[in-house]
Protein backbone atom coordinates (compact mmCIF):
# COMPACT_ATOMS: atom_id res chain seq x y z
CA UNK A 1 0.00 0.00 0.00
CA UNK A 2 1.45 3.32 -1.10
CA UNK A 3 1.42 6.40 1.13
CA UNK A 4 -0.14 9.52 -0.34
CA UNK A 5 2.21 12.29 -1.45
CA UNK A 6 2.77 14.74 1.42
CA UNK A 7 3.28 18.40 0.68
CA UNK A 8 6.27 19.43 2.83
CA UNK A 9 5.06 23.04 3.13
CA UNK A 10 1.66 21.93 4.44
CA UNK A 11 3.27 19.43 6.78
CA UNK A 12 5.68 22.04 8.10
CA UNK A 13 2.85 24.52 8.67
CA UNK A 14 0.74 21.89 10.44
CA UNK A 15 3.62 20.81 12.68
CA UNK A 16 4.51 24.42 13.44
CA UNK A 17 0.92 25.35 14.32
CA UNK A 18 -0.27 22.21 16.08
CA UNK A 19 2.55 20.33 17.73
CA UNK A 20 5.41 22.79 17.97
CA UNK A 21 7.79 19.84 17.76
CA UNK A 22 10.29 21.35 15.36
CA UNK A 23 13.10 23.24 17.02
CA UNK A 24 14.53 24.24 13.65
CA UNK A 25 12.89 24.91 10.32
CA UNK A 26 14.21 25.98 6.94
CA UNK A 27 13.93 29.52 5.69
CA UNK A 28 11.00 30.15 3.43
CA UNK A 29 11.85 30.95 -0.19
CA UNK A 30 12.17 34.64 -0.95
CA UNK A 31 9.07 36.30 -2.31
CA UNK A 32 8.94 37.04 -5.99
CA UNK A 33 9.29 40.72 -6.80
CA UNK A 34 8.25 41.40 -10.35
CA UNK A 35 9.11 44.69 -12.00
CA UNK A 36 6.17 46.97 -12.59
CA UNK A 37 6.98 47.53 -16.26
CA UNK A 38 7.24 45.05 -19.07
CA UNK A 39 10.96 44.58 -18.51
CA UNK A 40 11.77 46.45 -21.71
CA UNK A 41 13.16 49.95 -21.36
CA UNK A 42 13.20 50.85 -25.02
CA UNK A 43 10.34 52.04 -27.17
CA UNK A 44 9.20 50.53 -30.46
CA UNK A 45 8.48 54.03 -31.74
CA UNK A 46 12.20 54.83 -31.75
CA UNK A 47 13.02 51.95 -34.08
CA UNK A 48 10.03 52.75 -36.26
CA UNK A 49 11.31 56.31 -36.62
CA UNK A 50 14.75 55.01 -37.63
CA UNK A 51 13.21 52.74 -40.25
CA UNK A 52 11.20 55.59 -41.74
CA UNK A 53 13.89 58.29 -41.76
CA UNK A 54 17.26 56.62 -42.29
CA UNK A 55 17.54 57.25 -46.04
CA UNK A 56 19.19 60.49 -47.11
CA UNK A 57 18.30 61.87 -50.54
CA UNK A 58 20.73 60.81 -53.26
CA UNK A 59 19.57 63.25 -55.92
CA UNK A 60 18.21 66.78 -56.07
CA UNK A 61 14.42 67.12 -56.26
CA UNK A 62 13.61 69.87 -58.81
CA UNK A 63 10.13 70.33 -57.32
CA UNK A 64 11.78 71.90 -54.25
CA UNK A 65 13.39 74.65 -56.36
CA UNK A 66 10.16 76.33 -57.35
CA UNK A 67 9.59 78.42 -60.48
CA UNK A 68 11.00 81.50 -62.10
CA UNK A 69 14.58 82.67 -62.35
CA UNK A 70 15.23 82.06 -58.69
CA UNK A 71 13.95 78.46 -59.03
CA UNK A 72 16.30 77.80 -61.96
CA UNK A 73 19.27 79.10 -59.97
CA UNK A 74 18.32 76.94 -56.98
CA UNK A 75 17.91 73.91 -59.25
CA UNK A 76 21.32 74.52 -60.86
CA UNK A 77 23.08 74.89 -57.48
CA UNK A 78 21.17 71.89 -56.10
CA UNK A 79 22.20 69.60 -58.98
CA UNK A 80 25.83 70.78 -58.70
CA UNK A 81 25.82 70.23 -54.94
CA UNK A 82 24.42 66.70 -55.24
CA UNK A 83 26.91 65.90 -58.02
CA UNK A 84 29.82 66.99 -55.82
CA UNK A 85 28.50 65.47 -52.58
CA UNK A 86 27.02 62.35 -54.22
CA UNK A 87 29.74 59.86 -53.19
CA UNK A 88 29.74 61.16 -49.61
CA UNK A 89 25.94 61.00 -49.38
CA UNK A 90 25.89 57.42 -50.74
CA UNK A 91 28.44 56.37 -48.13
CA UNK A 92 26.45 58.16 -45.44
CA UNK A 93 23.28 56.40 -46.61
CA UNK A 94 25.02 52.99 -46.49
CA UNK A 95 26.31 53.75 -42.99
CA UNK A 96 22.87 54.75 -41.73
CA UNK A 97 21.32 51.63 -43.26
CA UNK A 98 23.92 49.49 -41.50
CA UNK A 99 23.28 51.28 -38.19
CA UNK A 100 19.54 50.60 -38.48
CA UNK A 101 20.24 46.89 -39.10
CA UNK A 102 22.57 46.79 -36.09
CA UNK A 103 19.87 48.41 -33.93
CA UNK A 104 17.39 45.77 -35.07
CA UNK A 105 19.83 43.00 -34.20
CA UNK A 106 20.47 44.57 -30.79
CA UNK A 107 16.73 44.79 -30.14
CA UNK A 108 16.34 41.08 -30.88
CA UNK A 109 19.32 40.24 -28.67
CA UNK A 110 17.91 42.35 -25.82
CA UNK A 111 14.59 40.55 -26.12
CA UNK A 112 16.36 37.19 -26.01
CA UNK A 113 18.43 38.19 -22.98
CA UNK A 114 15.38 39.58 -21.16
CA UNK A 115 13.49 36.33 -21.68
CA UNK A 116 16.52 34.31 -20.56
CA UNK A 117 16.91 36.43 -17.40
CA UNK A 118 13.25 35.92 -16.56
CA UNK A 119 13.65 32.18 -17.11
CA UNK A 120 16.74 32.03 -14.88
CA UNK A 121 14.95 34.02 -12.18
CA UNK A 122 12.04 31.59 -12.26
CA UNK A 123 14.43 28.60 -12.19
CA UNK A 124 16.17 30.10 -9.16
CA UNK A 125 12.86 30.60 -7.35
CA UNK A 126 11.76 27.05 -8.20
CA UNK A 127 15.07 25.78 -6.83
CA UNK A 128 14.59 27.76 -3.59
CA UNK A 129 11.13 26.28 -3.16
CA UNK A 130 12.46 22.76 -3.78
CA UNK A 131 15.33 23.30 -1.32
CA UNK A 132 12.94 24.61 1.35
CA UNK A 133 10.69 21.58 0.87
CA UNK A 134 13.67 19.25 1.07
CA UNK A 135 14.95 20.92 4.23
CA UNK A 136 11.47 20.73 5.78
CA UNK A 137 11.44 16.99 5.16
CA UNK A 138 14.94 16.71 6.64
CA UNK A 139 13.94 18.69 9.72
CA UNK A 140 10.92 16.48 10.23
CA UNK A 141 12.96 13.32 9.72
CA UNK A 142 15.64 14.45 12.17
CA UNK A 143 13.03 15.51 14.75
CA UNK A 144 11.11 12.24 14.55
CA UNK A 145 14.26 10.06 14.58
CA UNK A 146 16.13 11.17 17.71
CA UNK A 147 18.82 8.52 17.21
CA UNK A 148 19.77 10.19 13.93
CA UNK A 149 22.50 8.92 11.69
CA UNK A 150 25.15 9.15 14.42
CA UNK A 151 23.02 7.77 17.29
CA UNK A 152 22.53 4.23 18.53
CA UNK A 153 21.65 1.68 15.89
CA UNK A 154 18.40 -0.18 16.09
CA UNK A 155 19.91 -3.21 14.34
CA UNK A 156 22.83 -5.00 15.98
CA UNK A 157 26.12 -5.04 14.16
CA UNK A 158 27.51 -8.43 13.17
CA UNK A 159 30.13 -9.79 15.56
CA UNK A 160 33.64 -10.24 14.25
CA UNK A 161 35.34 -13.49 15.11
Amino acid sequence: MEQPEIDPADLLDRLRDEDRILRWEPLAPSSVRRPTGSGQVRSGADLAYLHEHWALPDAFDPAVAGGGIRGRIVALVGRATFRVLGPYLREERALLGHLVRVNDALEQRCDTLTLRCEQLEQDMIDRQVAEAANLAELALWLQRDPQGPGGARSTPEPAHE
